[in-house]
């Protein structure tokens, strides 16, 4: 029986085996290079299904290659796919201002660059973006009033220096500071996306602060780690999240979860992927991309949240489980230009 490649690949990572994808340029189509930040965490496995799907959809082929969360072997794998003449290349960055010499390089030999999740300021790439800050302030709202309006939490976040991070940082830690005096923020520290990061990082948290209410994470998968100590621990957070993963629902249904932001692994992939196709086939994109992001509460939580002054369109967890598997209908080639982008 054939398994899925998100399946194959989570069940290596189990096994503590590396996932060797070939980089291998297609000589008879356009060839995607995709550096990601890992390939073993499962938003990342998804989006490297759901981009092999865009891929397949588009006539592309894709060569996929992990940074293994440093930033120096991201500037080298990009060399090798600049040296292979690949037709475009995606990268997330792990550091934006490290790479904006060899995206330079990279525009200069003709292949456009697609900074996935971060703005590289001066360095001539495309990016595809999120409303960050604005829906990171909702969900800093979210956690504040689930709270009962005071008390100490926490923020986990991916890495210093990459863009989503900080943007999502920013836009929780400037709206607590302004609208919630009486809640207190004792951590933010990076668990580099990795769920057992951050259920260490956890378990310091919960030993060190006793009265901790409340958790937010800049990415799901994070957010699983630290609530999974804390059971362990016979410790109840409230948590709020960002990027929709289906594993955050029975979290929501329990009502330990506020409120969560759908980007969705797949839906990332796919769009990224598809963005870089048709970049690839001369199609006139703009410098900055925004997709569409979905708030996800349920009936329940939403209600609680509007006594609580805080008004929300959100859709429910089995909608955006409708959604996060919808992205061929949404972003492929059928579809025109205009689909790649929402205003911001």
């Amino acid at each position: 029986m054939a398994i899925s490649k998100f399946t194959q690949v989570l069940l290596a990572s189990a096994l503590g085996l590396g996932l060797y994808v070939s980089p291998a340029v297609s000589q008879d189509k356009a060839t995607i290079g995709i550096v990601a930040i890992d390939l073993q965490s499962s938003f990342f496995v998804r989006m490297q299904e759901a981009g092999d799907k865009a891929a397949a959809d588009y006539g592309v082929a894709t060569a996929w290659q992990s940074a293994e969360g440093s930033p120096e072997k991201q500037v080298s794998l990009i060399e090798n796919f600049i040296n292979q003449k690949v037709s475009a290349i995606l990268i997330d960055p792990l550091d934006k201002n490290a790479l904006v010499p060899v995206i330079k390089k990279a525009q200069d030999a003709g292949i456009n660059v697609i900074t996935m999740g971060n703005k590289i300021e001066g360095a001539g790439n495309y990016a595809t973006l999120y409303p960050d800050y604005q829906n990171m302030s909702e969900v800093a709202r979210a956690l504040a009033h689930s709270i009962g309006g005071k008390g100490e939490v926490a923020l986990l976040i991916g890495a210093r220096g990459n863009y989503v991070s900080d943007t999502r940082e920013k836009g929780f830690t400037d709206t607590l500071a302004k609208e919630f005096p009486d809640v207190k923020v004792v951590g933010i520290q990076p668990a580099g996306w990795d769920p057992s990061k951050a259920a260490d990082i956890a378990q310091t948290w919960l030993t060190t602060y006793p009265d901790l209410k409340g958790l937010s994470c800049i990415s799901d998968t994070m957010c699983l780690g630290a609530n999974s100590v804390a059971e362990t621990m016979g410790k109840s957070l409230k948590i709020a999240g960002y990027d929709g993963d289906a594993e955050m629902a029975p979290l929501m249904e329990s009502g330990a979860m506020s409120l969560d932001v759908l980007t969705g692994a797949y839906r990332v992939g796919y769009w990224n992927v598809a963005v870089a196709a048709r970049l690839s086939k001369s199609e006139e994109l703009p410098r900055d991309l925004y997709m569409p992001t979905h708030f996800i509460a349920t009936d329940a939580s939403a209600a609680e949240l509007e006594k609580a002054g805080l008004k929300l369109n959100y859709i429910t967890p089995q909608k955006a489980q409708e959604v996060s598997v919808d992205y061929s209908s949404e972003f492929g080639p059928q579809q025109p230009t205009s689909a790649m982008s929402v205003e911001n």
